[in-house]
């Protein structure tokens, strides 16, 4: 029998927003002590509502105000719910969980002796041989397995480096020595690795395609792999990522530091060399004063002229900024937008004196966060998707990085509301879907057990890897199995199957699972009271 109350698996937080979701015709619920089966709390559930993304008709179960630590499960007429946790600190290990996700998926690397981060997948080095470039063999080893083959992306890559620097920067203290270690040093294997993907004039090419598409162990994979072609857009993202890393690594490792910088500075001006970048630029003169009419490259130059400037301090960054903010929309933590980031970099920035500036900034993500608001409220499984893009591929992934927008709005604002909205999106991809499942492999009671992912297909382990989300519901059901065994006709957030035949629905990825890191220390934070503003 399916389920018919979703909640987020992983649990809640004390003191701290909390609610389910009711497919069922009682009036009210209740919450029980699961150890002995005792009502602890009883309230009404909200009228009826009918949910046009998932076609069901939901009622909602507020829970808020219970603050008392312990398992329970939700009650409504003969339905009930997964069993939950109420805790201070409910997603603490999720954040080991997902980084030792990430580890697990490293290119290169001999994973043989780290059994108790990697499990039974614990690999040994793989795809190490050169890779042709211009005719010469150059050294492509490194990085992330990007999603459920053994390709490579560049702007995965920036953005998985970019969702755990930003995590340490704002949330810091929160984190373990042992957590800020590890994520350090998985910083640093991302961007020893991007910058393997720079050529010698400054260009950066898009990654690693290829490979012969069987089902192999990563240290037997013999297929054939090449270089992504360089474009504009990569030496953008590049940029960013590069000078965010120099400035973390400033402190602690000059040399590297000096690296990264030396980098960043180089694709900036091969950037700007781009036919690409000349196009961007008549653009500018003829699109909306809101930016809608501008691409993500937009972002993408907005992105990386904040770093560069929080990085160098150029007075040059610094006009460019000036020049271009009010045509740049400031928002999105993903690959068809990146702004959330530049808003970031701008707003912690040290050397920010324009007012002006940082006013419009902040205006433009509670914007935003206001217009998803309205999306959210008029949602059935409280998500935002409705407002922007709806449920393509990477669905997941766009309701974090809309949590991420949550959240930057929260810190600059310190509104409730956005801090409800953050939880809601967070509380989505942990189970309180229309599937009731958590999209994040081995986090939950009813998780994702068969992702399209080689190399846990090819172990053949009772389990897939741990900690890695999956990129979720897509009405197009873009692949063969999804086409022929999810129904034309279904609800667009409906349309999921967890089959490892299904790339377009349940294909993980390192930048799927990165934004977990970074809304898991900002929760645990918060859950503190000790979090400042930006």
């Amino acid at each position: 029998m399916k389920k018919r109350i979703q909640v987020n698996q992983l649990g809640y937080m004390t003191g701290m927003p909390k609610n389910a979701v009711c497919r069922v015709t009682a009036g009210v619920f209740y919450l029980v002590e699961a150890a002995t089966g005792i009502s602890v709390y009883a309230g009404r559930l909200t009228c009826p509502f009918f949910d046009r993304e998932s076609g069901d008709n939901v009622r909602l179960a507020d829970f808020s105000d219970f603050n008392t630590c312990g398992s329970y499960f939700i009650r409504a007429g003969y339905r009930r719910s997964d069993v939950f946790e109420i805790s201070a600190e409910p997603y603490r290990n999720i954040r080991r969980t997902v980084l030792d996700g990430i580890f697990t998926n490293r290119c290169g690397c001999d994973l043989s002796a780290y059994g108790e981060r990697c499990g039974s997948y614990a690999h040994k080095e793989c795809h190490t041989d050169p890779v042709m470039r211009n005719g010469i063999a150059a050294d492509a080893s490194g990085g992330w397995h990007t999603g459920g083959k053994y390709e490579k992306d560049l702007r995965s890559a920036c953005l998985t480096v970019a969702d755990m620097i930003y995590s340490v920067k704002l949330f810091g203290e929160n984190f373990s020595v042992n957590e800020r270690e590890n994520i350090t040093d998985e910083c640093r294997w991302g961007l020893e690795w991007i910058l393997r993907m720079q050529d010698r004039d400054g260009g950066v090419y898009g990654g690693i395609s290829g490979g012969d598409g069987e089902t192999v162990i990563p240290e037997e994979d013999g297929g054939e792999y090449s270089f992504k072609p360089q474009s504009c857009s990569a030496a953008l993202i590049f940029t960013a990522a590069a000078a965010l890393g120099a400035g973390f690594f400033e402190k602690t490792d000059k040399v590297f530091s000096r690296k990264l910088k030396q980098a960043a500075e180089l694709s900036w001006i091969a950037a700007l060399r781009t036919d690409e970048y000349e196009n961007y630029c008549r653009r500018l003169g003829s699109t909306s004063e809101n930016g809608d009419g501008l691409n993500a490259i937009e972002s993408e130059f907005m992105w990386a002229m904040c770093e560069m400037y929080a990085l160098t301090g150029e007075k040059s960054f610094e006009q460019m900024i000036n020049e271009k903010y009010m045509l740049s929309s400031f928002h999105g933590f993903g690959y068809s937008a990146c702004g959330g980031f530049a808003a970031l970099s701008y707003l912690m920035n040290s050397r920010t004196h324009d007012r002006t500036a940082e006013a419009f900034i902040r205006k433009r993500l509670t914007d935003r966060a206001d217009r998803m608001l309205i999306a959210v409220n008029s949602s059935g499984y409280r998500t935002a998707r409705s407002a922007d893009g709806g449920y393509t591929y990477g669905s997941n992934f766009a309701v974090l990085s809309d949590c991420m927008d949550f959240i930057a709005a929260y810190l600059i604002s310190g509104e409730q509301k956005y801090l409800e909205g953050a939880f809601d999106q967070f509380d989505y991809i942990f189970g309180k879907n229309p599937m009731g499942v958590s999209y994040v492999t081995g986090c939950g009671n009813e998780s994702c057990r068969m992702p399209f992912h080689v190399m846990s297909m090819a172990m053949d382990n009772d389990a897939p890897v741990r900690g890695m989300a999956v990129s979720g519901a897509n009405y197009e059901r873009s692949d063969e199995y999804s086409k022929w065994h999810i129904e034309k006709g279904t609800p667009a957030a409906k349309c999921y199957a967890d089959c490892e035949c299904s790339t377009s629905t349940n294909e993980p990825s390192v930048h799927f699972s990165a934004p977990i890191i970074f809304a898991s220390a900002f929760f645990d934070r918060v859950g503190k009271g000790a979090l400042t503003g930006i």
